[in-house]
């Protein structure tokens, strides 16, 4: 379990976390990233904080969810999906 910073939302901290994990190359694209129940048992916090941190990854573009499957590393970007 991680220490959180007391005057930062850990939900903030988590999604922060878990997208140093996506660029270091250990979550990479297309791959699981930890579900709900594996993040409360990790980093010790409410599912609700759970949904929060996954809600706020898909909306930066970081993961996509398949429901009933899970959330998912979005694909790379290539630089010429960056130049449209």
């Amino acid at each position: 379990m991680i220490e959180f910073e007391r005057d930062r939302p850990i939900w903030i901290q988590v999604a922060e976390t878990l997208t140093e994990r996506i660029e270091s190359g250990q979550y990479p694209p297309r791959h699981l990233i930890p579900s709900e129940v594996q993040m409360v048992q990790e980093f010790g916090i409410a599912r609700g904080t759970a949904r929060k941190v996954v809600a706020y990854l898909r909306e930066q573009g970081v993961v996509y969810t398949v429901p009933q499957i899970g959330s998912f590393v979005s694909p790379a970007r290539t630089p010429t999906d960056e130049k449209d």
